[in-house]
């Protein structure tokens, strides 16, 4: 099926206007160009302001209350399903409202090959809100994989098996831990387990480096030693002692 543009039109709404739930039998796409307020769609709701943009499906449940002065444009159009997803969006480059802005100009034009150049602004729009969703859900999947490695630092973790549970490859999930957090996994957790035991060691400066070490979740005390040297410069009862004489 070609992408193909129904009717698209650009309003202003005055301060609390509101629009009761609805549907409509094409796909629609709502631009604020200036302004701000918010969406219900199905049951999830959602803020927007100046550069967000909204898509619900044919059919999809939704209202509209926008909270001061509101410049929009509305868009009405068909696409293969795969490639609509409801929910809220950031034009974070520009690219969506240009895109937006070409299609009203092809719209007014009788020029050859129209129906193709539409066809191709919204694919484009359609595809850049797929891969900012699919971004986003990337980095919330890496994310939620951080803050249980930093709450279980002192554990043995199985990178395999988080990358498993995240629906990675396991080259993957290292190539976008990385991209997220500048380490790589063992990287992250050695820097975690070391933060911690500095933490320790000030906390006690008399405390067991054996003990310490376990705590941290490193396999014996002389791993311990070379990558806390390693990473701080100095023995961890040399850091201690420093510690002593604060």
């Amino acid at each position: 099926m070609k992408a193909s543009c129904k009717k698209l039109y650009s309003i202003t709404h005055s301060n609390d206007f509101t629009i009761a739930k609805h549907t409509h039998t094409d796909h629609e796409l709502v631009y604020c160009i200036e302004g701000n307020g918010s969406a219900v769609i199905g049951e999830e709701r959602y803020n927007f302001s100046t550069g967000n943009y909204y898509i619900t499906r044919r059919g999809s449940p939704h209202t509209e209350q926008d909270e001061s002065t509101t410049r929009i444009i509305y868009f009405y159009f068909d696409a293969p399903s795969e490639l609509v997803r409801d929910g809220m969006y950031t034009d974070f480059d520009g690219a969506v409202l240009s895109s937006v802005k070409h299609l009203q100009k092809e719209l007014e034009l009788d020029e050859p090959y129209r129906d193709e150049m539409v066809s191709s602004f919204i694919t484009r729009m359609l595809i850049k809100s797929l891969r900012s969703l699919d971004s986003k859900r990337t980095n919330d999947g890496i994310q939620q994989t951080v803050r249980y490695i930093d709450e279980n630092i002192q554990q043995n973790i199985d990178f395999r098996a988080l990358a498993h549970r995240h629906h990675y490859s396991f080259d993957r999930f290292r190539h976008l831990f990385k991209e997220y957090t500048g380490l790589s996994p063992h990287q992250y957790i050695i820097k975690g387990r070391i933060e911690r035991a500095k933490f320790l060691l000030e906390l006690n400066p008399d405390a067991s480096l054996t003990e310490v070490s376990y705590n941290c979740g490193f396999s014996s005390s002389s791993h311990f030693t070379k990558a806390f040297c390693s990473k701080v410069g100095m023995t961890p009862s040399k850091y201690a002692k420093l510690q002593l004489n604060d």
